[in-house]
């Protein structure tokens, strides 16, 4: 008895403790490709945006995050971020109709040096496909939708020596900053990988936020720096979809950083 009630205590404050946290969505491909998980099929996509239509989510830029987080700006009840790394051609031709359809904004995160050419960067046997062009992106800018930029040339940035990793996170700002005529404020990490060394270059390329994915991210405070995203695989399952863009969002996001955490504990114990 005593025991559930602490549990009833516990998963209360829980609650109360990350019912504001917004979800961040992230895509990379809107494809029907078998076999790649990064790939959501078309109507998929147009399955969630429905639902996020019908039921009075509104999805929100990086800077009405920005603001809500350094400003206490509110935010309408149900928001929601949508974001798709690596900029592929199929996020102009394919998702870029379907969020004007539903009314929905998006983020892309495109490579620089990958702009307008086939998925090279990606040795991992998948599917060739392109980027999207200069013009697209200056058209997805013309339709309301955001560009951020994920680097040069995506690479593990960890791993970067400290003269290519200041390149990879400047350059790539200046760059598309020259680009595009806009300010480029919000990073996203290749892979979602990150540490103290690549924050700080960060912050000194004047980055306002970045963007990782559930590893070595920060949940029991907001971090503007390492920002946690939730991903949305092909065979995403409607319910857990709901589920996803819920006040319980950021639980999916612990479950994956604490699977993380745990096999990264148990290679330490073995080695």
């Amino acid at each position: 008895m005593f025991v559930g009630v602490i549990f009833c205590v516990i998963l209360v404050l829980l609650y109360f403790k990350f019912k504001n946290y917004v979800p961040i969505l992230m895509y990379h491909r809107i494809a029907n490709v078998p076999g790649d998980r990064n790939s959501l099929p078309e109507e998929k996509f147009e399955e969630q945006l429905k639902f996020l239509a019908e039921n009075n989510y509104t999805t929100i830029t990086s800077d009405m995050l920005y603001e809500h987080y350094t400003k206490h700006k509110p935010l309408p009840k149900k928001s929601v971020m949508l974001t798709f790394d690596d900029g592929y051609n199929d996020n102009y031709t394919k998702a870029l109709p379907l969020l004007q359809k539903y009314n929905m904004k998006a983020v892309v995160f495109p490579i620089y040096n990958w702009i307008g050419k086939p998925n090279k960067w990606e040795n991992f046997g998948k599917k060739e496909t392109t980027t999207m062009t200069q013009e697209e992106l200056h058209s997805w800018l013309k339709a309301g939708m955001d560009i951020q930029p994920h680097t040069l040339n995506h690479p593990f940035l960890t791993e970067c020596k400290d003269e290519e990793l200041e390149k990879e996170i400047l350059n790539s700002k200046q760059g598309f900053e020259k680009l595009l005529d806009k300010p480029m404020n919000y990073l996203c990490y290749p892979y979602g990988f990150f540490d103290k060394r690549v924050i700080e270059v960060v912050k000194k390329a004047d980055y306002k936020m970045a963007f990782a994915i559930f590893d070595n991210v920060s949940l029991w405070h907001i971090n503007l720096f390492t920002l946690p995203r939730i991903p949305i695989p092909s065979h995403q399952k409607m319910w857990e979809f709901k589920l996803k863009v819920s006040s319980i969002n950021v639980i999916f996001v612990a479950m994956r950083k604490w699977e993380r955490d745990f096999k990264r504990f148990r290679r330490k114990i073995y080695k």
